[in-house]
């Protein structure tokens, strides 16, 4: 494949901004074959859309095309209908039982705290001052599970989300597997434990009325608190460093829905998904066959001109805004809303009350290209 590669987007420039990547590679096809890592590369809106969409044709258990998929990784996230199905439905009734208002009062007042404490700082790191406590905060008290020590949890976290990348980075792999098995053995003790009502105390005894397995059940609640936790805390990193590179005048208050919308369109986290061909097909043009790896480049589907208009920019009134952030189909991002409600309140928040922020540097981006984040970000409010 010639020109910029699979590789490439792990160059530290292409991680802060992978778009000059994924418009060299749309120039030359939106479904893209590429050797090195045996894949397809979806940059184009239409074909991505398509493959979430279509659990018929391209799957999320790749037990369907023969790949052995360990008992400790089944779960909501990998797991398709109609088994997906019942477990989704499960995790649906535990985010209405728990409702969003509490989301937000609890993430608000929270922000306020962790706001106070910077405000003397001529500079701070966003990303561990803000970001990751908040977001855990938040998250465990929509789950109804104690609070968790942020500097054990958040480690641990994001080497899950490094394991993601173990096709470019393969000695992740197996430090993934061993951060899962110690997210597991907590999710288990809230299993096992007496809780106030909530959400995990609903879909924990809710479970067997509605035929989700004990281990699916595990599982799912281990992956709801890791992505519910990291899309959140790395789109409030993303977002806001969009955000401060913009002129003032340009940033506008993110304080309502259709603003998150298209920032998060813009500069969201989640990258790519990924799934696997059940049967021959054609996508773009293009003869997949089964066995192979369609790699949804999220972040180059949501800029693609024919979708939207004027995709590179930043339109706070754009509608309809049809982004494939949160993705679509049976997979769409469970926690879509939760992430929504905290993203409207820290930017907000911080677009009211401190007009002037800054960027004191450029970020230190994480190694991923999966899910994109930031080791640091350092502002001045």
């Amino acid at each position: 494949m010639a020109g910029a590669t699979i590789w490439s987007l792990l160059e530290p420039s292409a991680l802060l901004n992978p778009h000059p990547i994924y418009r060299e590679w749309y120039g030359r096809s939106p479904v893209l074959w590429d050797p090195d890592i045996e894949a397809w590369l979806i940059t184009g809106y239409d074909e991505a859309f398509t493959v979430l969409r279509d659990a018929d044709r391209f799957c999320q258990d790749w037990r369907r095309v023969g790949v052995d998929t360990p008992p400790s990784l089944l779960s909501l996230q990998t797991l398709d209908p109609p088994e997906h199905t019942r477990i989704r439905h499960l995790m649906l009734e535990g985010f209405r039982t728990a409702g969003l208002d509490g989301v937000e009062q609890r993430t608000r007042a929270r922000l306020d705290e962790l706001l106070a404490e910077a405000e003397g700082a001529a500079g701070f790191d966003f990303v561990t001052r803000i970001a990751e406590p908040l977001t855990l905060y938040a998250v465990t008290g929509l789950l109804g599970v104690p609070d968790i020590d942020p500097a054990w949890f958040v480690p641990r976290s994001h080497t899950i989300v490094d394991s993601m990348d173990s096709s470019l980075r393969p000695e992740c792999y197996e430090p993934g597997v061993a951060a899962r098995a110690e997210l597991s053995a907590l999710v288990g003790a809230w299993i096992d434990a007496p809780l106030p009502e909530g959400f995990t105390a609903h879909v924990v005894r809710r479970a067997k009325e509605v035929g989700v397995e004990r281990d699916i059940l595990h599982n799912s609640l281990r992956v709801v608190l890791q992505a519910g936790f990291q899309t959140a805390s790395r789109f409030l990193t993303t977002g806001l460093h969009a955000l401060l590179r913009l002129p003032p005048e340009q940033r506008g208050p993110v304080d309502n829905d259709l603003a998150v919308n298209e920032l998060v369109r813009y500069a969201g986290p989640v990258h790519v998904e990924s799934r696997a061909c059940v049967e021959d097909t054609v996508l773009g043009g293009r003869q997949i066959r089964r066995g192979q790896i369609v790699s949804m480049f999220l972040g180059a589907a949501n800029r693609d001109p024919r979708t939207f208009d004027d995709s590179a920019a930043v339109r706070w009134d754009r509608t309809p805004n049809r982004h494939l952030a949160f993705g679509r189909g049976p997979h769409a991002c469970l926690g879509a809303q939760v992430a929504t409600v905290i993203a409207r309140t820290v930017f907000g928040t911080i677009g009211h009350r401190y007009p002037g922020a800054r960027l004191l540097a450029e970020p230190r981006p994480r190694p991923n290209v999966t899910e994109h984040g930031m080791f640091e970000l350092h502002v001045a409010l």
